[in-house]
């Protein structure tokens, strides 16, 4: 991913591992609950286990201060942790999730996991300049 300072010179701004993972595995939890529930399918309590327990884990390490970060990942992980948040308390309260939110959520998860794929490397390592 790369950032143009305030100089006008471009710079790559590696993604730090620990959010790296993070987005990846709330990702793959939210990418997997939003094919099922957008399909009309019944979710399992284990999974809805699973991805509030993800979420919950994301939101401390990226703290509750949403599109304050530091990097275009960091912003993207935010908007990821919302949108999880907002199914997370519709299926709480017993209330439906329409489809144009399932699909919100396979989309903001494919954005934000775009930039694990663009700022790490294969090793999980971040890229360097």
């Amino acid at each position: 991913m790369k950032r143009v300072k305030p100089d006008g010179v471009e710079a790559r701004v590696a993604m730090q591992p620990d959010i790296a993972r993070l987005l990846a595995d709330l990702y793959i939890l939210s990418s997997a609950t939003a094919q099922l529930g957008g399909y009309g399918l019944e979710v399992p309590d284990s999974q809805w286990q699973a991805l509030v327990q993800q979420t919950q884990a994301a939101r401390v390490i990226v703290g509750p201060n949403e599109g304050t970060g530091t990097s275009d990942g960091h912003i993207a992980l935010c908007r990821l942790i919302t949108i999880c948040e907002d199914i997370i308390e519709l299926y709480t309260t017993g209330r439906q999730c329409p489809p144009a939110i399932w699909r919100e959520v396979g989309r903001l998860g494919r954005d934000a996991y775009a930039y694990v794929a663009a700022g790490v490397a294969r090793r999980g390592e971040p890229l360097r300049d």
